[in-house]
């Protein structure tokens, strides 16, 4: 309700917010595929800035949407959508999902048919329904009532899922859909999950030394974890526990891990626990210094060229990768040679043998070039009877008697690279001397 008043010549035009809000004016902000349909079966294409009065249904195409603003609450109307203005203050959702903002505007009943939805000032929140339907408060509390007068609290992060009219009798963590209209309500808990979603997907895509180190930073009891799940659900909430503050970092972990079992999303657990996703990294950071080189720890690392010859302590840090660019998974291992998509095993066996290629490689690269045949591979390439000799013998001999003899010394050129002594050297002699 407008108010003109004149004062000493100027005329002051003055909004009466005073006014009860059932009564307020609610009018479409932006609008994307969308139509009007008045309470006499009257249909026309919505636009922006058009009124929408009591008994109006907003419709949005699949790839449709619309904004239904009142005072400064939004209530965001997402595709296939259906949604009834019955007045200022209470709004029935027919079909779809709609994003409630009324941090700054004014408290809203949200009817589902069966159970209403209580959105006070300062909240928001997400409802869909479907051939289920569900509620989740992105931010401030809500409160549920069916239509037998049944009530749930529902508090922020939380969300529930309604059977019929039947509320149940316990939420669980909210789960996000990292949407536009969930960024535009709280950006903040939307960047953190994505940013922790991305770190996941480092994790579950770098070598299984990304999940060691950061379980070895753990002293406390670690919890059950399903073995299929990916490395990032033991991950990440050691991270987010060492992160975050509040309790005991094990009860921080224990709720972390409860919290995703129940199907909340990261960016969820950790703003339950008043965590940030750049705690996170950072705590990352600080473990990668530590016990890790840069770069290796929930990020696909870039392949690196390891020089021939014996492998030093840290060889075998980086995962191997294809000529495709498919990173694999695992410390110390080969890339296969006909399934691409699977990591060999994390063993003893496999970084032996890791071990003796690269030594067979630094033995060959030693060899005069004129004993190698020009465009052959050298890991093939036959060696003269009198080298061979010479290096099989050095191998089987250093088991059991000094590295070096002198009567074999002038033998054939000098080797500046001695095999491993040991299993390394009989499995390399064994090799060396197929050839």
């Amino acid at each position: 309700m407008a108010l003109a008043v004149m004062a000493a010549g100027v005329i002051v035009v003055a909004t009466d917010d005073a006014a009860p809000v059932a009564n307020a004016e609610t009018v479409l902000g932006v609008v994307k595929d969308a139509k009007i349909i008045s309470p006499s079966g009257s249909t026309r294409l919505a636009a922006a800035g058009d009124r929408l009065f009591r008994g109006d249904v907003i419709m949005t195409s699949p790839h449709g949407s619309a904004q239904v603003i009142t005072r400064q609450r939004t209530t965001f109307l997402g595709g296939s959508g259906a949604l009834v203005v019955v007045n200022g203050v209470r709004q029935q959702l027919r079909t779809g999902t709609v994003v409630v903002d009324a941090l700054d505007g004014p408290a809203l009943d949200l009817d589902l048919t069966g159970t209403l939805v209580k959105i006070p000032l300062g909240s928001a929140i997400e409802a869909s329904r479907g051939p289920s339907t569900r509620v989740g408060a992105l931010a401030g509390p809500a409160a549920l009532t069916s239509s037998i007068g049944r009530r749930l609290a529902l508090p922020a992060l939380e969300q529930v899922v309604l059977s019929g009219d039947a509320v149940p009798g316990a939420t669980t963590p909210l789960h996000l859909s990292d949407s536009a209209e969930e960024a535009r309500v709280v950006p903040r808990l939307i960047a953190d999950d994505i940013a922790l979603k991305t770190l996941a997907r480092g994790i579950d895509t770098t070598g299984r030394s990304t999940a060691r180190i950061v379980e070895a930073s753990w002293t406390g009891v670690s919890q059950p974890v399903p073995n299929r799940v990916n490395r990032s659900e033991r991950v990440l909430p050691v991270l987010i526990a060492d992160s975050t503050h509040g309790g005991t970092a094990q009860q921080r972990y224990n709720n972390a891990v409860a919290w995703r079992a129940q199907g909340g999303s990261w960016g969820v657990v950790l703003h339950l626990l008043a965590g940030r996703a750049a705690q996170v990294e950072s705590t990352l950071a600080a473990l990668q210094k530590s016990g890790a080189a840069p770069g290796r720890i929930g990020t696909v690392a870039p392949p690196t060229v390891v020089a021939a010859g014996p492998p030093g302590p840290t060889a075998f840090h980086t995962p191997p990768v294809n000529p495709g660019g498919t990173k694999y998974p695992g410390s110390g291992s080969n890339p296969p040679t006909s399934t691409p998509t699977t990591s060999p095993p994390d063993t003893l066996l496999g970084g032996l043998v890791t071990t003796v290629q690269n030594v067979i490689d630094g033995v060959l690269g030693l060899l005069p070039h004129d004993k190698v045949k020009a465009g052959s591979d050298p890991t093939t390439t036959k060696v003269p009877d009198k080298v061979t000799h010479k290096v099989s013998t050095t191998t089987t001999s250093v088991a059991t008697k000094p590295k070096s003899t002198t009567n074999e010394t002038t033998q054939a050129p000098t080797v500046t690279s001695t095999p491993a002594n040991g299993l390394l050297g009989d499995v390399l002699g064994g090799l060396l001397g197929k050839h």
